[in-house]
């Protein structure tokens, strides 16, 4: 291909050759650039596409050129543009359009339009507008795209509106769209269960039904006694592209654990989804984590669950059942498309979420503190906030969502006599046992309780070093205040009970938190009160501590708040060391 150097014509436009169209400088709101400028030379009946160095699309129009794109599409092509050695322009012949009318698709000629497919399909890239107005008739009558460089890779396919672009016509979108399609990147779903027979075998049935057996299922028997185990055995030896582990126990690991060992041991592929026992697969939901998931980021589904919790604005609140005998799901998927929200999508973050393997490990997984669960999930969510990694929830992705199932409400959902679901004061014991201990873990390391906006997306006060100096101090209300802080300061005798009390729910060593009276105390922060004079405002200035400390302007010295002697030692905070969980 002929090559010119745009300083060689440059004093050519505006001069010798007509100025058509000039869009040279033109930036949107959004910062993309779309500088480009056309100009007419009469003498030689030739148009010059000039593009600016920055333009969106300048380098498209560089690839579809070295990869061939457009052998047998472009016969009015005469040159390329050049400044150095990057192409930022075109010469082509003029010609008379097949329509002005986009719509007039029937204009365009069956054999070219295969052409363009085939180049399609050959090299991975697309022409996005293609339509009569683009296309001219030379004088020998051959046809020719204009327009060059509408061009993008076929994995760019969900990015291009971002630069106000769009497929035309239909027909090339499902075109296009199958080629990507065809490029879909397998998910790893990682599925641990326990006595949750019923709600596997439901949502396994989801995968394999709506998304197929391109994605590999990683399931993890805990120690169950309802036939699971037997019943994962018989699935992996009809389907290849299942993976299953078994805790033999006798105790309970949880999926704190499970999710890690699963996803560490047995996936297979670059995206791992922690995905629910009881969440059923909608159509195109793994088709809309592809659209997002990279490196760096990490994607949630969004769920439509039955009214068994409080309605929120990060999931669709829909009844089509609440256990899996009941589940319409036919309509159910009559009314999907009502719910996509084209387009759409939020920071928070829920399961069902992905993550690019590598992306999970380089954190170091899950944090075994809050095992066997909760909490597990929110500190996870924290972490990669912390790491930089951008949460995205898409609108245009779905599971159906059971809820809970499991240890929390191990006897399933019920209706009442008007047909209305509660679960409102059904958990089990374990469950609320369970709760209260990860609860207080995640104080321990935080700093706070679980925090962030209506749409689920962690909110991280800063993590300060604090020491408690307690006088007058009892069992009870050292066991209020020891998660609240670094270190806490009381008297011997109340100190050895707790520890022997409470350290069987906790993975940090207590006898280095709950230090004697006599100790120095070397934290950064150091808080005195006496505990006879503690109460419910106290304590809520307590829980309230990182927020009142990040709101000051802290200074090295000492103050006075409430009942709390505060003495501000050392300026730091201590987030950021929690990213990366040691095993």
């Amino acid at each position: 291909m002929d090559k010119i150097q745009l300083k060689d014509i440059a004093h050519c436009f505006g001069n010798t050759f007509e100025t058509i169209r000039d869009k040279y400088n033109r930036i949107d709101d959004t910062g993309v650039n779309h500088g480009r400028a056309i100009y007419y030379d009469r003498e030689n009946d030739l148009y010059y596409k000039i593009f600016h160095k920055d333009y969106v699309r300048r380098t498209n129009f560089e690839m579809a050129i070295e990869k061939n794109f457009f052998d047998g599409l472009i016969p009015a092509l005469v040159s390329l543009i050049v400044d150095g050695d990057d192409i930022v322009g075109y010469v082509s012949k003029a010609g008379k359009v097949l329509s002005d009318n986009e719509f007039d698709t029937h204009l365009i000629p069956n054999e070219f339009t295969e052409k363009l497919i085939n180049k399609i399909k050959d090299t991975n890239l697309f022409f996005y507008d293609f339509v009569p107005s683009n296309i001219i008739r030379l004088d020998g009558g051959q046809l020719s795209l204009i327009d060059l460089e509408s061009v993008y890779k076929i994995s760019d396919l969900f990015n291009i509106e971002k630069h106000n672009a769009k497929i035309k016509p239909d027909s090339l979108y499902d075109v296009v769209y199958n080629e990507w399609r065809k490029q879909l990147k397998p998910i790893s779903f990682i599925q641990p269960s326990r006595n949750n027979l019923k709600y596997l075998q439901w949502s396994y049935n989801s995968i394999r039904k709506n998304l197929g057996y391109i994605h590999e299922i990683c399931m993890a028997d805990d120690f169950s006694d309802d036939g699971t185990w037997e019943w994962m055995q018989k699935i992996q030896k009809k389907d290849g592209n299942v993976k299953i582990h078994r805790n033999e126990g006798p105790k309970r690991l949880g999926h704190t654990i499970l999710y890690d060992t699963l996803i560490n041991d047995y996936a297979t592929n670059d995206i791992v989804m922690i995905y629910h026992a009881d969440m059923y697969a909608l159509p195109g939901l793994d088709v809309e984590i592809n659209k997002h998931i990279k490196k760096g980021v990490v994607v949630s589904g969004t769920r439509i669950e039955p009214p068994l919790h409080p309605d929120g604005p990060e999931k669709i609140l829909a009844d089509y059942g609440i256990e899996p005998e009941e589940f319409d799901e036919l309509q159910l998927l009559r009314d999907l498309e009502k719910m996509k929200d084209k387009g759409k999508t939020t920071e928070g973050i829920f399961a069902p979420w992905a993550i690019m393997k590598e992306d999970f490990q380089s954190i170091g997984g899950h944090d075994p503190l809050y095992a066997p669960q909760s909490k597990e999930d929110s500190d996870i969510f924290n972490r990669f906030l912390l790491a930089g990694y951008k949460l995205v929830q898409t609108w245009e992705g779905f599971v159906y969502h059971m809820t809970c199932r499991g240890s929390r409400f191990a006897d399933g959902a019920k209706r009442n006599p008007n047909g209305e679901v509660f679960m409102k004061n059904r958990e089990t014991d374990e469950w609320l046992a369970q709760n209260i201990r990860s609860t207080r873990n995640f104080i321990r390391k935080w700093g706070h309780f679980v925090k962030h906006d209506a749409h689920l997306k962690p909110i991280v006060p800063p993590k300060y070093d604090i020491g408690f100096v307690v006088k007058n101090c009892n069992e009870q209300l050292l066991e209020a205040l020891e998660p609240w802080c670094s270190d806490i300061y009381v008297d011997e005798v109340v100190r050895e009970g707790y520890i022997l009390k409470e350290q069987p729910n906790t993975l940090f060593d207590l006898s280095l938190r709950v230090n004697p009276m006599k100790n120095i105390v070397i934290n950064d922060i150091e808080i005195r009160f006496d505990g006879s004079k503690f109460n419910n405002n106290s304590f809520q200035y307590i829980q309230q501590l990182s927020e009142i400390l990040a709101n000051d302007e802290l200074e090295v010295g000492s103050f006075e708040l409430d009942i709390f002697e505060i003495s501000i030692n050392k300026i730091k905070t201590y987030e950021e060391e929690l990213i990366k969980c040691e095993r």
